[in-house]
């Protein structure tokens, strides 16, 4: 009886018609990406990308904190004016005592004391003379400024990488379509040629049925496909600051023929960015434990000033200037240069530590991306030789099924293997793309 009623249901879904089951796919509809070349991605991610952009503006905020420790160590010159009004006014009758004794004298003015109202005006210029703290804080500025460049280009090379990494991954994508849309042809194939042995009476319905559900399964896989596709490709605009997709075409990705960790490490420590950066931080806080010594160093600075008034001075004119030499020796500041050396101290430990600790990374970053190149390269031998099997066996199935040797799940399960090692081939060039790039990065190529 359940084997009746089994044949009943299968009989039943045959004939609800072939049509509603082995329909054209369904397309998912997206955006037609806009296709740039890597180089022009590249190009592109420079000027739009908003992390390479605070890289560089770090890099123009130490230099301007450079140029403000400069200007302690350059001439300055101030300019100011004034208005002064005084509740009294005095003046000495110098020319009445004047007329007085010597009558036929020329008139000379009162000597002013104190005018009700007074407009002056006053230019100062400070030329430090001797400033040796100031000096070093000036360089261990500069350390910093080339510090946050090397870092700034760091970032970049990071940004590049995350590029073309999405790159690859976008790539495998695609291969991942197509390899899918073969594998729904080879499913509604083996459709066709299930009816086809039914209809001539050497099939049974029960394989129909099966390849009618492989086909929608692969049909499922291809809308899941088409849909990670368009994230990858949506991700990689937003990467170049687009909200529209963008594709990236690259070229197949080869194997190196060999590779030395070791000389790849070497290069690396010589092309690195973040080398230079960690050697100028510690340049930089050996500068500040110079500047923190040198405030025990007397400083020296001339003045110049000029000056002029609407009402004459007491010496009878209404301008006139200074000229004054100053000797600033701080013999206690309530230990604040100790305190400061200390920290700089600290700071020269941390600073070799972590440089230490980056050119041991780096090494390391080097050796795991060689390895794993080597590894993406073996896995891609493999992948391609697992295709060719597969195709190999998948033909062979679908020749004895033709022939009545072989069943439709032996078709079914060889073309499930063909496309799973399509994709696994699409996998493994991605990944390899991706290891050379990660390799290319920890060497510091650009």
């Amino acid at each position: 009886m359940l084997f009746l009623h089994a044949t009943l249901v299968t009989q039943l879904a045959l004939a609800a018609g072939p049509a509603t089951v082995t329909s054209t796919p369904t397309s998912i509809s997206t955006a037609s990406p806009r296709e740039l070349s890597l180089d022009d991605a590249l190009l592109e991610l420079d000027r739009q990308s908003l992390t390479i952009a605070q890289a560089r503006a770090r890099t123009e905020e130490a230099a301007g904190i450079t140029r403000q420790a400069l200007s302690a160590a350059l001439p300055t010159l101030t300019a100011a004016g004034a208005y002064t009004r005084n509740s009294d006014q005095a003046a000495a009758p110098i020319g009445l005592l004047l007329a007085r004794v010597n009558p036929g004298a020329p008139p000379v003015s009162d000597l002013v004391i104190q005018p009700a109202e007074v407009l002056s005006a006053i230019g100062t210029l400070r030329v430090p003379i001797v400033a040796p703290s100031a000096w070093a804080d000036v360089a261990a500025a500069r350390s910093s400024e080339r510090a946050a460049g090397a870092s700034a280009q760091s970032i970049r090379l990071e940004v590049r990488l995350s590029l073309i990494q999405a790159a690859w991954s976008a790539s495998a994508g695609e291969e991942t379509v197509a390899a899918t849309e073969r594998a729904v042809e080879s499913a509604e194939e083996q459709v066709r040629l299930a009816e086809r042995a039914l209809a001539a009476g050497t099939g049974v319905p029960l394989s129909v049925l099966q390849a009618r559900t492989e086909a929608v399964k692969r049909r499922s896989d291809l809308a899941r496909a088409t849909a990670d596709l368009g994230r990858a490709r949506l991700a990689l605009g937003v990467l170049l600051g687009r909200t529209e997709p963008v594709r990236i075409p690259l070229a197949p990705a080869q194997p190196p023929a060999a590779l030395d960790p070791r000389a790849l490490s070497e290069e690396a420590l010589g092309r690195r960015p973040e080398v230079p950066a960690t050697a100028a931080q510690v340049e930089a806080a050996e500068r500040q434990l110079t500047s923190a010594r040198l405030r025990l160093v007397p400083q020296l600075s001339a003045y110049a000033s000029a000056f002029a008034q609407d009402s004459p001075l007491p010496t009878g004119r209404n301008d006139g200037w200074r000229l004054t030499v100053d000797l600033t020796w701080p013999l206690y500041d309530g230990g604040f240069r100790y305190g400061r050396a200390r920290q700089a101290e600290g700071a020269i430990a941390e600073t070799r530590a972590a440089a230490e600790a980056q050119r041991i990374e780096i090494v390391q970053q080097v050796q795991d991306a060689a390895r794993d190149v080597g590894v993406a390269g073996e896995r891609l031998r493999l992948a391609e030789d697992q295709v060719k099997l597969a195709s190999e066996a998948a033909a062979t199935a679908r020749r004895g099924f033709a022939a009545g040797i072989s069943s439709s799940l032996d078709v079914l399960d060889a073309n499930d293997r063909l496309y799973q090692s399509e994709v696994g081939l699409a996998d493994a060039r991605a990944r390899l793309g991706i290891a050379l790039a990660a390799l290319d990065r920890a060497s510091g190529r650009s």
